[in-house]
């Protein structure tokens, strides 16, 4: 077992062990038992996440695995190998970042499934899809497992949409959304335009369906925006 495998483990044991759960019970005065349900919400920022201006791995880690935990998402062998998590260079990962696995990226039968992980409010930056020499722009659709997301693209503009990270704002070109809640699915609505997704409230795990990824034909608007995996740099 590498250092990854077993920060990994210890962490997930520790989760275990302290019985999270999704709702908890209250006596009322006449000894009825009665269920609340809990919702996850918030719990970590930016201090958290930078140690002098480093990105920490472990902390962002054990956020994900807090979220598996509450929705009742088994953090699985292929995931502990594949599962990769970027800050995209930005250094604003309270707001402007994510986790994912890619379950399959097949360039000869050019299919792709993968899953999205976003913690409450935060946000993949804005980018689209484009052709490469060897492969077609990508096309995708994306389905929310748990939580809820909002879904940006193109079009007129959507009242009342959530607020914009400040390290985002003068990167983002599309203001028509959809808001997605667990069940929903919704297609790109044209191949090549831009587009990105933001967590609700209580963070979003969302499976994706597409073509053939080629990381050369991912384009984001935020020039500074790179891809970079903090748990496989």
């Amino acid at each position: 077992m590498n250092a990854k495998q077993l920060t990994t483990s210890i962490l997930l044991s520790a989760l275990l062990l302290g019985g999270f759960t999704g709702c908890e019970t209250n006596k009322s005065k006449d000894n009825m038992v009665q269920t609340k349900e809990k919702v996850f919400t918030k719990k970590y920022t930016n201090a958290d996440f930078y140690v002098d201006g480093k990105f920490n791995g472990e902390v962002a880690l054990k956020a994900y695995l807090e979220m598996f935990e509450f929705y009742g998402v088994p953090f699985t062998d292929f995931m502990k190998e594949n599962m990769w998590i970027s800050d995209f260079g930005l250094g604003d990962f309270e707001h402007a970042g994510m986790a994912g696995v890619f379950w399959v990226n097949d360039p000869v039968n050019r299919h792709f499934g993968h899953e999205i992980y976003l913690l409450p409010g935060q946000m993949i930056p804005e980018h689209r899809h484009v052709a490469t020499p060897e492969y077609p722009a990508k096309f995708e659709s994306w389905m929310v497992r748990n939580g809820s997301a909002y879904n940006f693209g193109i079009g007129d503009p959507t009242p009342n949409p959530p607020a914009s990270p400040e390290s985002q704002k003068e990167a983002i070109t599309v203001s028509n959304f959809t808001y997605m809640k667990v069940g929903d699915i919704l297609p790109l609505k044209e191949l090549l335009s831009p587009h990105f997704l933001r967590a609700g409230d209580n963070g979003a795990i969302i499976s994706e369906f597409g073509t053939y990824q080629d990381g050369n034909g991912l384009k984001f608007t935020n020039q500074k925006a790179v891809f970079t995996d903090v748990l496989r740099p």
